[in-house]
């Protein structure tokens, strides 16, 4: 599971999609739940950087909803009457991000931990899957958006952090060269398009 992370510099972003943008907002260095930062989907123009909240509110909520949305559980996201709409809707975006956090538990005692900071080895951006909404339904019209998670309880890297004895979950990555494809998936084959955090590649350091 993924709660805090920084997003991707507006100069990583463009590079990233390959074109000069324009941000109209502000964003913080560090996004907890319910923060704004850019995210990336796919409209009938192309790829648009939009603001997006971290948690997603589904189209038919009236309110924001008072519980946990800043991820989702891929294994069951279609019983979810929260997510199950974006999701059969195939409504994906990619986040980018510039490094995120997970709490690492010393020598495996459950009660001691320190939160770490992950990233790329290059220091590079890198961008994470994520399922958006658009709801038209509160004062003002808002995209959310969510990050998709997976078991990792056998990933050498991912495995290090959250409670001993306890599942592991994390993120997905969605590699430079399948970014275009995976905004433009089908929920039945996005699976095949995203990956995991390798250890050869990222690395992570106390905060």
């Amino acid at each position: 599971m993924c709660s805090i992370f920084e997003p991707a510099s507006p100069k990583q972003i463009e590079n990233i999609v390959n074109k000069q943008l324009e941000f109209d907002f502000q964003y913080k260095k560090r996004v907890y739940p319910k923060d704004f930062c850019p995210i990336i989907i796919q409209t009938e123009n192309g790829l648009e950087v939009v603001k997006g909240q971290f948690g997603l509110s589904p189209s038919w909520a009236s309110d924001p909803v008072d519980y946990s949305t800043y991820n989702a559980r891929i294994e069951t996201i279609e019983s979810k009457k929260t997510f199950e709409p974006a999701f059969t809707k195939s409504q994906f975006c990619l986040v980018p991000m510039a490094g995120f956090m997970e709490p690492y538990y010393l020598s495996g005692d459950k009660n001691k931990n320190e939160w770490k900071r992950i990233y790329r080895k290059d220091n590079e951006a890198f961008t994470i899957a994520g399922l958006y909404e658009f709801n038209n339904h509160f004062n003002e019209p808002v995209h959310s958006f969510t990050l998709l998670t997976h078991n990792a309880d056998d990933e050498p890297f991912m495995s290090q952090f959250h409670k001993p004895n306890k599942e592991k979950r994390s993120i997905y990555l969605v590699d430079e060269e399948l970014r275009g494809k995976y905004l433009k998936a089908k929920h039945n084959s996005v699976e095949e398009l995203m990956s995991t955090i390798d250890g050869r590649l990222f690395n992570f350091s106390d905060i």
